[in-house]
């Protein structure tokens, strides 16, 4: 025999209990009712009173079918898109632990903290792509910045500057692509930028399935690499959980670990976090987390062993946003992600996202290139002779000198060339080869002489074998040399 649901009994039990009552109300009123119109007003009303009881017991039924429907079912967590939104984002992040300085004596290990603050405006486009490669947005920054402190005493601040404060990003590969549609940027502003767990990626952490309260799921595979910023991954692990859930919001946690390299180093990642979806406007509202990261000093940046606090809030605009509706719908091409470097030496030059500052004193820079993790080359920059305007060191004291330094490392020079002689630089290339435990190594010295009367001295390097990664590396840097421009001074200083 099929068993019943116990609300099913219920409901037969209310039916009953109305039909009793309403008949007795009935019958009352023939005993005392003079007129028939008056009974059959009467009878008409307790007929509706027993409808909408009997409404009320369906409408019980039915609702407790539904939410016995979604406990089983599940629903679908999702975002909305729209370009017609934005949301206000206050971030904060905080970084406490050691930077490990490499040297001849032994591994240095040197405390750091590091506080950074965010704040800015965002209109997400719906963009057809798969993947991170969906991912579009225009970003408003009316904050950006961080105090880092290493060691006892050393406390360097960076704060973005005003000509970058709208910022474009795209998903590409394993990472979220930022620039300015203005201006090249710095990298020091560039990395600045660079946000663990950043809001625009995390609405990607939702399944395509429909859950329940209790379920469990795994990430798409490029998500965590791009939330954590880890450039090259050999394994990783996620699990998602939703842990409650209302009409209005959805509460959902993400614990996982990731390994692989940074920037040529090394690095093991685990974190752990909590977000809210406001499932009513479709975006996720907060997020609060943690990321420890170990990593070992490499070829651009020192060791680490921190563990970095992630704090962040989002609210829909309350006013119109001026920032534009309408983004490019293809990746912007090499040129326009070209990054500026503004060197103390008064000499300004671009070169693409590969080069990373090394190191830096008041005369000399030392930049590295590296690609998917691989060191290619190296460059250093510093002053050299000032002369006269439109002169320059003649030939054979460059070479003169270039002979000795390369002697000392048991190399010679191969060939010589002027490659640029206008009305802005003469630029003079002695080219050299040498022995490095066994490697061959290929130097490119150039002598750089401004119509002003400022010398510069350029160095490339690299093995032998990079020879064709390397390129045309060093000639794309030097058409872009230009003798940086001192600013007005401001009043009062």
């Amino acid at each position: 025999m099929l068993q019943k649901h116990p609300w099913w009994n219920a409901c037969r039990i209310v039916r009953a209990m109305v039909f009793c009552w309403s008949f007795a109300f009935a019958a009352r009123w023939r005993q005392n009712a003079t007129c028939v119109s008056e009974l059959v007003m009467r009878f008409s009303l307790v007929r509706c009173f027993r409808n909408a009881a009997v409404a009320t017991g369906l409408i019980m039924l039915c609702s407790w079918c539904s939410v016995k429907g979604a406990d089983e079912t599940g629903v679908k967590l999702q975002t909305a898109v729209s370009m017609e939104r934005t949301l206000d984002t206050d971030c904060h992040v905080q970084i406490d632990g050691q930077v490990i300085i490499p040297s001849a004596e032994g591994d240095q290990n040197l405390p750091l903290t590091s506080t950074g603050k965010f704040r800015f405006k965002q209109r997400q486009f719906v963009n057809a792509a798969p993947g991170v490669s969906a991912l579009r947005a225009i970003r408003q920054f009316s904050q950006a910045s961080t105090i880092t402190k290493v060691g006892p005493d050393h406390t360097t601040t960076v704060e973005l500057s005003p000509e970058y404060q709208t910022i474009h990003v795209f998903g590409d590969g394993n990472r979220l692509l930022q620039y300015s549609p203005e201006y090249s940027i710095p990298r020091k502003q560039l990395d600045l930028l660079q946000l663990p767990f950043d809001p625009l990626v995390i609405e990607s952490v939702f399944p395509s399935r429909a859950v329940k309260v209790g379920d469990k799921w795994n990430t798409d595979s490029w998500l965590v690499p791009v939330l954590t910023g880890m450039e090259i991954v050999i394994e990783q692990s996620t699990t998602c959980t939703l842990t409650s859930m209302t009409d209005d919001t959805a509460v959902i946690t993400i614990v996982g670990k990731i390994s692989g390299a940074v920037v040529g180093s090394a690095s093991n990642v685990s974190f752990s976090g909590e977000l809210r979806l406001d499932r009513q406007e479709g975006f996720v509202k907060s997020f609060v987390g943690q990321q420890k990261e170990k990593r070992i000093p490499g070829p651009v940046s020192p060791g680490l062993n921190v563990t970095a606090n992630i704090r962040w809030n989002q609210t829909v605009s309350e006013s119109d946003s001026a920032i534009g509706k309408t983004i490019d719908d293809k990746l912007p091409g090499s040129s326009r992600l070209m990054l500026v470097l503004q060197t103390p030496l008064k000499l300004q030059l671009h070169h693409s996202r590969e080069w990373h500052l090394f190191h830096e004193t008041p005369s000399v820079l030392m930049m590295r290139q590296l690609r998917d993790g691989h060191l290619i080359s190296q460059c250093n920059l510093s002053s050299a002779a000032l002369v006269s305007p439109n002169d320059h060191t003649p030939d054979k004291e460059f070479l003169a000198d270039v002979t000795e330094s390369v002697l000392e490392r048991r190399g010679k020079v191969i060939s010589e060339a002027t490659v640029r002689d206008d009305e802005r630089w003469r630029i003079r290339r002695i080219q050299a080869v040498g022995d490095a435990s066994g490697d061959v190594i290929l130097w490119d010295y150039f002598l750089c002489s401004a119509k002003s009367g400022e010398q510069f001295s350029i160095v490339f390097s690299h093995s032998k074998s990079d020879a064709e990664l390397f390129g045309d590396e060093a000639d794309r840097i030097l058409a872009t040399l230009q003798i940086a421009r001192s600013r007005t001074a401001l009043p009062g200083q």
